[in-house]
């Protein structure tokens, strides 16, 4: 824990508190507006499988990335940060395959092509929004990391040499009473366990706890491929042009995803987002980020598991 508390002493020592001001009223004024129009499932969700849908994420995501980076603006350093041209080709590349993570549903075309049967196929397509899109988009990053940065530094985030992971851990156990303190709201019982997606769709006839099984298999490898992107890839591909002010703007892109989801998730994906990203700065390793995140994300699917089976 000691490692932890100097990683954010020392971080605390670099930020201007003018600027992270602008970021706390940037983060108030977009949440505040979020959850009134409910941008993401009132807005942009009506034009999903059209293109539209791709572009209004490029829009919402770029709204939150583009305007952190632009908030350095206020030192010799910063500015010099945004005259560099490869910095902008990786938010490019990072606002484009994150926004066509979001748009991609063609596959569930071919699983209504080859799988016959009405209930399978609605099951299945479930399962493999949790994968396909996150396979596309990491496939995506790590042709970028193939052509770009393979000579000079590993696959973003994947080493566990300076992880610490008897530390996180230490700290996945210490959210045990957070999340369970989180689950006795409203907001939080109407929206996990995420599995009921699938429990319409199972008969009597179907291995109802295999299909659970495979839904959280798939809902769990999605927050690796989260985790690869947004402290892999926007902090570890972004060091080279923005050192530990990297860290910002991702935090901010991750919050801006949390926007489906209830208030009380959405703004602490924040500093969560925040913490793990000075973690994956720190120790070139995504190892806490995807432990963490994981674990956190299984912890809820069981609590509320248990809330729903008691209800």
């Amino acid at each position: 824990m000691k490692i932890i508390l100097n990683y954010l002493r020392d971080y605390w020592k670099e930020q201007n508190i003018f600027h992270l001001l602008f970021v706390a009223l940037f983060l108030a004024v977009a949440i505040h507006l979020n959850y009134k129009y409910d941008i993401e499932n009132g807005i942009i969700d009506k034009h999903y499988h059209t293109f539209k849908h791709f572009y209004l994420y490029f829009i919402l995501y770029a709204s939150a990335f583009i305007p952190m980076y632009l908030s350095y603006i206020y030192d010799k350093e910063g500015r010099k940060m945004l005259l560099k041209p490869g910095l902008w080709g990786r938010i490019l590349i990072a606002l484009g395959s994150f926004s066509l993570y979001c748009y991609i549903y063609q596959y569930r075309a071919l699983i209504d092509r080859f799988i016959q049967d009405y209930n399978t196929a609605s099951i299945l397509k479930i399962c493999a929004d949790q994968v396909v899109q996150s396979l596309v988009m990491s496939l995506i990053i790590f042709l970028f990391w193939f052509w770009r940065d393979r000579k000079s530094q590993p696959l973003y985030g994947f080493s566990i040499k300076n992880a610490h992971v008897s530390i996180y851990l230490y700290l996945l156990l210490a959210m045990v009473p957070l999340v369970i303190a989180a689950s006795f709201s409203q907001d939080f019982q109407e929206y996990y366990p995420t599995s009921r997606r699938i429990m319409p769709y199972i008969t009597a006839n179907m291995p109802k706890e295999w299909f659970i099984a495979l839904y959280e298999f798939c809902y769990a490898s999605e927050f690796f491929h989260v985790e690869f992107f947004f402290r892999g890839f926007l902090i570890l591909a972004f060091v080279k042009y923005a050192g530990s002010r990297a860290i910002i703007p991702a935090a901010m892109f991750y919050c801006f995803i949390h926007f489906g989801k209830p208030m009380g998730e959405c703004v602490s994906s924040f500093f969560g987002g925040m913490i793990l990203g000075l973690l994956s700065y720190r120790s070139g390793s995504i190892a806490a980020g995807v432990l963490i995140h994981v674990g956190i994300a299984m912890l809820m699917e069981l609590i509320a598991g248990i809330w729903l089976w008691f209800s």
